[in-house]
């Protein structure tokens, strides 16, 4: 049950309902509920964390009503998203209505899985074109479905026919909301939510949404605010808790990120997305062997075709060449091929072999990309930062200049205003203050936000990167900590 029906959990039939199951569990007499009710009641446990007790349910729920729709695709969802695909497969071809609304939407949610979102579409448009009377609804499920993968455009399409069947609905304003956060423009939806939340101060899906809305506004703290309120309401809110380690994980905080990712996974069934950032804290933290336990969890439950697969396997790469297990490093390169067919595998094996301390046979796999590469400026680029981020500068130096000497339209003019803030930062790194102070000025004025990926580090936090060059001049005690015996540029 998605976030924004958790009303429904306050509603008296339901409240009922949970007390007589509970008193079941207690030792009371069997009762008789309709699987539609149980199903609810495991979605209730699902939502505070209780996964054993929502299985139960379910087990329940199947011994008295074997061949019911709502828990059958309950069961065949949690094996799915648990990576067993076949076994969810098995379960939905328990249900003997193929076309069934819930059968449906669980294979439009299997499709959206493999990346198939037009197939996805088309089964949700005969969906919609079927049940007429329900087509508002219907809309807002489905625009709620592409939304949860990442597929703004659809959601929005669909959202739209919501709205515009039931203009009035209330129950569709947070979708709105999220609609807004997805399309880029929190601001809107942070005053939505709040007008929500000033009549309803107990609703912890506009909690967790309005989080995300000041996530994606970069307003870190009144994001972690907003969790905080959601956990108030209900300490064990799984949501909220994953809000503040996404948080802290935007931050950079990969410590703390890390710790709450842990508290998340322990308590709850928790998606490959969510060990994926988890394992990019532990490398963060030089943790690699840590970071490979996440990150091989995150392939399984992906079973090969996660909206995260190509960062799933880009990150499994990194992990094994910091290993020194370079064949598996390859394979996985080889791997990111059949995703993406543009993928330059012989960048990125160079790259490993950097890693690796073999600059000979890097050497090689960056003149085979070089050869290949339609574009010298961009490959150039790409081979200066792996060289960069492997403490070669020299080597890096002698292809961010090559760079330079592109010059053949806009993309080109676009990453030579991004060399100059490579080149001040290996500069930097080789202690030449002179060219650092050079090609640092022009950064500023040019390409202040690839100074935050260069040296952002070493920016002080109230000082915007467009403005180091001016704070650098004027403070010749910052390269002190650069050069120990005092010398200066």
């Amino acid at each position: 049950m998605p976030t924004e029906d958790l009303s429904y959990f306050q509603e008296e039939e339901f409240k009922k309902s949970l007390a007589r199951y509970e008193e079941m569990l207690q030792g009371g007499q069997p009762v008789y509920l309709e699987a539609d009710e149980l199903t609810d009641i495991a979605e209730y446990y699902m939502v505070k964390n209780k996964m054993k007790q929502a299985m139960a349910c379910i087990d329940y729920a199947l011994s008295i009503h074997p061949d019911s729709v709502d828990p059958l695709i309950f069961l065949a969802r949690q094996k799915m998203f648990d990576g067993d695909w076949s076994e969810a497969i098995r379960i939905r071809n328990k249900v003997s209505d193929p076309k069934d609304r819930e059968v449906m939407f669980f294979d439009a949610e299997m499709l959206l899985r493999q990346g198939n979102v037009e197939k996805a579409e088309r089964l949700m448009e005969m969906l919609a074109e079927r049940e007429k009377d329900d087509e508002a609804y219907v809309a807002y499920d489905v625009a709620g479905l592409f939304l949860d993968y990442g597929y703004v455009e659809q959601a929005l399409e669909w959202g739209k026919k919501a709205f515009r069947l039931e203009p009035d609905n209330e129950k569709f304003l947070k979708l709105k909301a999220d609609l807004f956060i997805a399309k880029d423009r929190p601001e809107n939806a942070i005053a939505m939510l709040n007008d929500m939340l000033d009549n309803a101060p107990y609703d912890l899906g506009a909690w967790h949404s309005l989080g995300e809305a000041y996530l994606a506004n970069e307003d870190f703290q009144k994001a972690l605010e907003a969790a905080d309120f959601a956990l108030a309401i209900d300490e064990n809110d799984g949501q909220a808790l994953l809000l503040k380690a996404n948080c802290y994980f935007q931050q950079q905080d990969y410590e703390k990120a890390h710790e709450l990712y842990a508290q998340y996974i322990k308590q709850n069934a928790a998606s490959e997305t969510t060990y994926l950032f988890d394992a990019t804290c532990l490398n963060a933290l030089g943790e690699p062997e840590k970071a490979l336990k996440q990150l091989l969890k995150a392939d399984k439950l992906s079973n090969g075709c996660s909206p995260d697969q190509q960062q799933i396997y880009a990150s499994l790469v990194d992990v094994y060449s910091r290993l020194h297990k370079i064949n598996k490093a390859f394979e996985f390169i080889n791997k990111l091929l059949f995703i993406s067919t543009d993928y330059d595998t012989a960048l990125h094996k160079g790259h490993v072999m950097l890693q690796n301390d073999n600059k000979e046979r890097a050497i090689k796999y960056f003149e085979d990309y070089l050869t290949y590469h339609g574009n010298p400026s961009e490959a150039h680029l790409f081979v200066g930062i792996s060289f960069m981020e492997n403490k070669l500068y020299e080597d890096a130096w002698q292809h961010f200049m090559l760079v330079l000497e592109n010059d053949r339209g806009k993309a080109e003019k676009e990453k030579q205003n991004a060399v100059y803030a490579y080149l001040s930062y290996c500069a930097l790194m080789q202690s030449n203050y002179r060219e650092f102070l050079s090609y640092l000025k022009i950064a500023c004025e040019k390409a202040p936000e690839a100074l935050e990926y260069t040296i952002g580090q070493f920016i002080p936090e109230e000082v915007e990167a467009k403005d180091f060059y001016n704070y650098v001049v004027n403070h010749s005690d910052w390269f002190m900590r650069f050069n120990f015996d005092g010398a200066s540029c």
